[in-house]
């Protein structure tokens, strides 16, 4: 039975160094009718996040700083 859920079935290290190939295939392909909206609704990183704002945080400051000269 399949399931909608794309997460590959995990692979131990010792069947991967032995070569054993993966029970299910390991990426499915985008279906071309949602790859679209995937790609938009796909969260990127938290982290990357934080690290733009802290960027643009640093640049604000920095601005701020010439302003008061």
């Amino acid at each position: 039975m399949k399931t909608d859920d794309k997460t590959p079935q995990p692979v131990s290290s010792e069947q991967a160094q032995k070569g054993q190939p993966s029970p299910d295939p390991v990426l499915e392909r985008p279906n071309p009718e949602t790859e679209a909206v995937d790609k938009v609704i796909t969260p990127t990183s938290i982290k990357e996040k934080q690290d733009e704002a802290r960027e643009i945080e640093e640049r604000l400051a920095e601005v701020e700083r010439k302003e008061r000269r």
